[in-house]
């Protein structure tokens, strides 16, 4: 099987004592090889060690030659260290073996064991809360893992837990056991090349007592073979994880594995999570592929598809190895602390299928004041990465390759100016192949509707998108929360191969298989709903512009406040310290020198009445056109009909927008200016607007004197200075006057960092309140019998 993703291979992983054994050695010497030759393997570290991708020492070593002082009996001139290590790995199979491989899962349509899942509901009950102590919503799965990993994978490690755990000799610690528990499951796990984290996550736990310890282990040692997926939906379900820790329901990983595969019409051979949770989406994908090796139903070619993923958070990386490990797979799996996928490329090559359940509403850094990185469909709004996931999928595919995404239905028909440019692009473009609207409650950490959104290569662009309206589907357990059936899986993939758009001979043509309502909706149909991506604006009833409420579900309106009040909740612990943090004597008594705006910025005002006239504007131009009354809230909105054609802003070029220019009023009621954002770059000036752009050289950053500006007294000292006439009127002489105060550049950076996350606060909060008056006005019309009432959602 080609691997065109360009990533080392997921083999066993080996520390520099075991380069030593392999190549017998001393282990001085090996730390010689690394320093002095320039291609030596490069390691990753984790927990103060670093280790080494065996296939890469292999390879390295298979190219130098022993010295004749060093050669053992048997050795020639031709020997090398790699022929050593070959030798000593192929008389020491143990060293070698995979975990063992088992169906992960119980067979479609097969319920799990009644005893397995009394066990699982006894572990995440009383022993979660004996053992589990302050780090329990993430430590005690990954324990409860750890040990199920050993007891079906490395029976030797499993032994040993168990001899300690029951033995009656010598003193006996709860700390001993779970170093050995860790150390046990970090040793299987650098056998299949994952980075040994378990030992760390589990170390953290605090059992009250050593017997609660020895308890979990003995009804771990009671589970069956299919209870990995028990152990992390009966956890998840009673912990209640945040939103970026709650794993993807079984089910929906398989609708999105088997819906890309559908698109594709092959069998990819490589498939990438840039955001896994517990490895579910790429156990789906083996899944399939196991099952189509015993000639099941599912992927066609035999050989396994390439596993690639990385995750920002540490203590999900040992779960997705141990389970994907089971599964009898040796994915690629990285730990990528340092930013978003798009921040840090890893990938070196195109992926054929990106499967991703991405965090909703959020974003994962709050040192990004404006948007870096090339958004080829716009740049997504601060403080949420929604759309930007979508983006960095399509980025990664290879010509012919497809990506589904979990997405919130919001996100398919925001009113928020930089979603909406988005998905304008990404419809014109043709690049959205199919949406399907999921239940609501599917997942345990957030009541938020959701939506599958497949993607395609551009090279595979379309003129139609296909919804798909799966919210009926699955049935409600106790505890109000939604469970798919592998039916219903079936239902909307069979759904999808008769109605997705072009003309494939191989798809199914009875009309009966078409048992979840659907829509093929053209391009300009889109258009004139402002581009929503949401099904239920297109399927069984009047689709209505974006941004309104008519369209939502009953259930989005309620679960909109889940969501939101979910976000101000996380703002405002992140903004709890603020205060302490700027009143600090750096940032308050820091020097401060005056300027002018003459010696900060190029200053430029708008376009004459005679380039830019009133006729030149057009509705459908390419190029928008900012009017005072564009400039709200410190942003600069879209400016809707207010166009004209590209030729012409071509020939104003000097009158075109960069990122973070600030706008002011020139002639009309004096207000606060607005900040361009990046994809706004190219936007044209009109006549009565003038444009701060910050020189490199002038210390200031934009977004700091955006702030300083803004602030009443600027605004009343350029309204005190427009000309007294019927309407005011600055001019660029006067502004480049206005003096402002200037800390030093590090200062300004954090002010600014604290001024956006308080503005991203705000605005959450204004959204949940006008969610929550929406929701009275829903629940008055239900109460006064207007409306038939709906069993609101259980957040």
């Amino acid at each position: 099987m080609e691997n065109n993703s360009g990533v080392p291979g997921g083999d066993r992983l080996v520390t520099r004592v075991q380069i030593a054994a392999m190549a017998e050695v001393t282990r001085a010497a090996v730390t010689t090889w690394e320093r002095r030759a320039a291609d030596f393997p490069t390691p990753r570290r984790t927990a103060g060690q670093d280790y080494f991708h065996e296939s890469e020492i292999l390879s390295w070593l298979g190219k130098r030659r022993v010295p004749a002082h060093h050669r053992a009996q048997g050795e020639d001139e031709h020997s090398t260290y790699g022929d050593r290590a070959r030798r000593r790995r192929s008389s020491s199979s143990v060293a070698q073996e995979s975990p063992t491989a088992y169906d992960a899962r119980p067979a479609l349509g097969e319920k799990p064991s009644p005893g397995d899942v009394e066990t699982v509901r006894t572990l995440v009950g009383l022993p979660a809360e004996r053992v589990g102590g302050a780090d329990m919503p993430i430590g005690y799965v990954n324990l409860l893992a750890a040990l199920y990993f050993l007891r079906m994978a490395r029976p030797e490690g499993w032994q040993r837990v168990k001899a300690y755990s029951t033995s009656g000799d010598g003193p006996r610690s709860s700390s001993a056991l779970l170093r050995l528990i860790g150390s046990e499951a970090d040793a299987a796990l650098r056998d299949v090349g994952s980075l040994p984290e378990t030992r760390d996550a589990v170390a953290r736990l605090e059992p009250r007592r050593f017997e609660d310890l020895v308890e979990v282990v003995r009804l771990v040692g009671s589970l069956g073979p299919h209870a990995f997926q028990l152990i992390i939906e009966g956890y998840e379900e009673k912990a209640q994880l945040g939103s970026r820790e709650f794993f993807t329901p079984l089910p929906v990983a398989y609708l999105m594995a088997e819906l890309g595969r559908a698109a594709r019409r092959t069998a990819p051979g490589s498939v990438y999570d840039p955001y896994f949770r517990g490895g579910e989406l790429l156990g789906a994908v083996a899944d399939m592929a196991m099952r189509a090796r015993r000639g099941g139903p599912g992927f066609t070619d035999a050989p396994l598809p390439r596993l690639l993923g990385q995750t920002p958070k540490r203590p999900t990386l040992p779960l997705a190895s141990m389970n994907l490990a089971l599964r009898g797979v040796r994915p690629v799996l990285r730990l990528n602390t340092g930013g978003r996928p798009w921040e840090q490329p890893w990938l070196q090559g195109p992926v054929d299928l990106v499967l991703t359940n991405p965090p909703f509403n959020m974003k994962d850094t709050l040192k990004e004041t404006t948007r870096t990185g090339h958004w080829p469909y716009g740049a997504p709004p601060l403080g949420n990465d929604n759309l930007a996931y979508p983006q960095y999928a399509l980025s990664v595919l290879a010509k012919g390759g497809r990506a589904a995404l979990v997405m919130p239905n919001k996100a398919g028909n925001s009113g928020n100016t930089a979603e909406r440019a988005i998905r304008r692009e990404l419809v014109e473009q043709g690049v959205v192949e199919c949406v399907v609207a999921l239940p609501d409650r599917l997942f345990s950490g957030t009541s938020v509707p959701v939506c599958v959104w497949l993607l395609r290569h551009p090279a595979d662009a379309g003129d139609h998108v296909l919804f798909l309206d799966a919210r009926d589907l699955g049935t409600v357990r106790s505890g109000g929360r939604r469970v798919l059936a592998y039916d219903d899986v079936s239902s909307v993939i069979d759904s999808y191969l008769v109605l997705r758009p072009g003309d494939d001979p191989a798809r199914p043509h009875d009309p009966s298989a078409v048992t979840v309502p659907g829509a093929r909706v053209d391009r300009e149909s889109l258009r004139r709903i402002g581009y929503s991506l949401n099904p239920i604006d297109h399927i069984g009833g009047s689709p209505v512009p974006d941004g309104g409420t008519s369209g939502l579900a009953e259930a989005e309106v309620w679960a909109e406040v889940s969501w939101l009040a979910e976000r101000c909740r996380y703002l405002d612990e992140r903004t709890g310290d603020l205060r302490a943090v700027l009143a600090t004597d750096r940032v308050c008594q820091a020097p401060r020198r005056e300027a002018v705006l003459a010696d900060l910025c190029d200053i430029q005002t708008g376009p004459s009445h005679a380039l830019l006239a009133p006729k030149d504007r057009i509705p459908h131009g390419e190029v928008p056109v900012v009017f005072p009354r564009h400039l709200r809230n410190g942003e600069v909105s879209d400016s809707g009909d207010e166009r004209v054609a590209s030729e012409l802003a071509d020939r104003l070029g000097r009158y075109r927008l960069k990122a973070d220019d600030i706008v002011c009023v020139r002639a009309g009621a004096m207000g606060p200016p607005a900040l361009v954002r990046r994809d706004q770059a190219g936007w044209l000036m009109s006549s009565n607007v003038i444009r701060l752009r910050c020189r490199e050289d002038a210390q200031v950053l934009p977004g700091y004197l955006l702030a300083v500006l803004s602030r009443p007294e600027a605004i009343d000292w350029v309204r005190d200075r427009a000309a007294a006439t019927a309407a005011p009127f600055i001019t660029k002489a006067v502004l480049e006057g206005q003096k402002v105060l200037l800390p030093p550049f590090d200062v300004q950076q954090e002010i600014v960092e604290s001024l956006v996350l308080l503005r991203e606060r705000s605005t959450a909060h204004r959204e949940l309140a006008a969610a929550i008056t929406r929701t009275r006005a829903l629940l008055v019309e239900q109460l006064t019998g207007s409306r038939t009432p709906a069993v609101p959602p259980t957040t």
